[in-house]
Parts: structure tokens; C-alpha cells; sequence
């Protein structure tokens, strides 16, 4: 899919799409979009809100940080930093433009600006964000494999014994609260074997 039409598309049914963003430019290095200032986008006197103007900028921040991540992969990002100097007015119904260009791209953070701008050309606004990657959620496997990574076998066969345990002491409360005979009878056994587990994982660690 194209880049624009990849950008474009993910604005759908959100807040990007209620500001009326419209991307224009799209690399992973640079984006330029445009909005409309729109009545409903004002303060008083007809004016462009501040607040629409960050959150201009801030799209425009995550979404090319977007375009250097691998989001297959589940890897995010949010916004963790920025600061706005605001230059000049941008009257409702008129035009502004958006540029975001890259300062820092590194693996954990990426540093952006963002150069608002009026179809005169007037600068309406500086902003510089920082984002913050996001590591991709693991599933409860993976979670699992994670808390093994980097031991050795004895620091292995430890953890999984303190696991077995805690396992056992879980079916323990269940089937004290379980009014069914057998299905407390089955609980009860379950925790005997998480603990048989423990056992046998402890004297193998001797």
C-alpha cells in the first residue's frame, strides 16, 4: 500500500480524521499534512485554538514515527514529551500546513519537528516531541520464555520450583472456596502435583 494511503487510512473513525488531516508528503524521515481551520477548530475571535494546532503537530509526530517502526510486529509508540512556541494567528477558514522532520531516530526515542505554517508562509507555530517507542506485548508464552531468558539450568529449575508452588497455593484457594466435592477434590489434586513438581525440581537442583 502507499505510504499516503497507508496514513491516510489510519486516521479513519479517530481524532486525526475529526481535525480533517489531510496528508500531503510521507517519508520516514518527513511528513508534511494539512487542516483546515475549521469554526468548530476556534477560540474566541475567530482564531485557531492552540490546542488544535499541538494536536496537529502531535499526529503528525506519531504517525511518521509509524513509518519507522515494524508495526507487524506489534511495536508502538505514544507521545512522551513536547513543547509548543506559538508565533502567530491562523484565522478560522483559512489553510495550514504541517512539516515534521526528523532530529533523533533512535531504537527507544525519536525527536521530531514540526514547522506549522499559513498558506502566506507566516510560521504559526514550532513544536518538538519526543516519542517513545513501545516494545511489542507479549503473549503469556512468550511472557513465560521472557522470565527463563539468560538463567542457568540451576536458576531455572529454581524459578520453575517457586512457580509450581505458587501454581499449587492458587489451586489451594480455589478449592476452598469451591462448594462441589469434586470439583474441590479435583483442585486439591491438582495442587498436590504442582507441589509433587516442586519437589522433584528442588532435589534434581540439589
Amino acid at each position: 500500500m502507499e505510504t499516503l494511503t497507508f496514513l491516510q487510512d489510519s486516521t479513519k473513525g479517530l481524532f486525526p480524521e475529526v481535525l480533517g488531516i489531510r496528508f500531503l508528503e510521507a517519508a520516514p524521515e518527513r511528513v508534511k499534512a494539512s487542516m483546515v481551520v475549521r469554526p468548530e477548530l476556534c477560540t474566541t475571535n475567530h482564531i485557531g485554538h492552540g490546542g488544535a494546532m499541538m494536536a496537529f503537530a502531535d499526529t503528525l509526530g506519531a504517525y511518521v514515527t509509524m513509518l519507522n517502526l515494524d508495526m507487524s510486529k506489534g511495536v508502538g509508540t505514544a507521545t512522551l514529551e513536547s513543547k509548543t512556541n506559538f508565533l502567530a494567528a491562523a484565522p478560522e477558514g483559512a489553510t495550514i500546513f504541517g512539516e515534521c522532520t526528523a532530529i533523533h531516530r533512535g531504537k527507544r526515542t525519536m525527536v521530531w519537528q514540526t514547522r506549522i505554517t499559513r498558506e502566506d508562509g507566516a510560521v504559526v507555530a514550532v513544536v518538538t516531541q519526543t516519542q517513545m517507542v513501545l516494545e511489542p506485548r507479549l503473549s503469556p508464552q512468550e511472557t513465560m520464555v521472557k522470565l527463563f531468558e539468560g538463567k542457568s539450568l540451576a536458576e531455572q529449575k529454581a524459578l520453575l520450583a517457586t512457580l509450581e508452588r505458587g501454581g499449587a497455593s492458587i489451586y489451594r484457594s480455589w478449592a476452598a472456596q469451591e462448594t462441589q466435592k469434586d470439583e474441590q477434590d479435583a483442585l486439591l489434586a491438582a495442587a498436590l502435583r504442582e507441589e509433587d513438581n516442586a519437589i522433584v525440581l528442588e532435589k534434581r537442583n540439589a
